[in-house]
């Protein structure tokens, strides 16, 4: 009869830290960090967890994030630390997600916020129950989990993930990124005129020796370039690319145009 396992430090829970994304998204004028929580390859405690097996109902019913794991369940006299914002985890791909709103009517967790934003904490840690029956020893000396019930999130200071690295959020490089893909598409766009121009000198006819018969019919006009073209529709690739600019950067910044 296999019973349910709770690994940790003390044993008590099974704590697995991940990378943030540290994506802000504005949800009605709230800070939403995303994080990456746990995926399905070996942990630093040699277990492998089925992503699909997260068990997440109790944990969004009451969506607490602590620091460090801090629950009060080890306090020694001192006051416990109080949950520093709220979660909410769900499965997307090959990994399980969670968005932390921080509450910012706490000085202690705007504190923890701004590190996060800045870089300084980069891991959250998941708490978790392996259930009975839905586990079992791996060749690495962890266990192999088909379904285990989510406890608790924290942001950390230590991570125990491998993977546990910060990926640079998109605000941060937003107008790097932006610039970059502007050069990109002047590139583009200046070589899509040299080899139309190419083309073009490649078609016309090598010139004759012989005088062109006299006929009644006027010359036909040589068609305009391309470029000539595109000034006359009012197309210039630095002022196409200045306009990218600035419709891509209001975009991904969640601004209206």
């Amino acid at each position: 009869m296999t019973v349910s396992v709770s690994r940790s430090l003390r044993l008590s829970a099974v704590r697995k830290d991940a990378a943030t994304l540290n994506v802000v998204e504005s949800v009605g004028g709230r800070r939403v960090y995303k994080f990456r929580a746990s995926d399905g390859d070996f942990d630093r405690y040699s277990d492998r967890l089925n992503v699909k097996g997260w068990q997440v109902d109790a944990y969004n019913a009451n969506g607490v994030v602590l620091f460090n794991h801090d629950d009060g369940a080890t306090s020694s006299g001192a006051e416990p630390q109080l949950p520093i914002g709220k979660g909410r985890v769900y499965v997307e791909g090959d990994a399980l997600m969670v968005e932390v709103e921080f509450d910012d009517e706490d000085e202690f967790a705007r504190k923890v916020e701004r590190k996060v934003a800045k870089g300084v904490l980069n891991a959250v840690s998941v708490r978790y129950l392996m259930l009975p029956g839905q586990y079992r020893a791996n060749e690495r000396g962890g266990f192999d989990c088909d379904a285990q019930e989510l406890l608790e999130v924290s942001v950390v200071t230590i991570p125990g993930n491998s993977r546990a690295v910060r990926a640079k959020s998109l605000d941060e490089g937003a107008d790097d990124l932006v610039e970059r893909i502007a050069a990109r598409v002047v590139e583009l766009l200046d070589a899509r005129g040299e080899a139309k121009s190419t083309d073009e000198d490649e078609s016309e006819p090598e010139a004759s020796d012989k005088p062109a018969p006299d006929t009644k019919e006027p010359p036909a006009e040589s068609p305009k370039a391309d470029e000539d073209e595109d000034e006359a529709k009012g197309f210039i690739a630095s002022d196409a690319a200045k306009s990218f600019v600035e419709a891509f950067t209001g975009y991904i910044r969640g601004e209206k145009q």
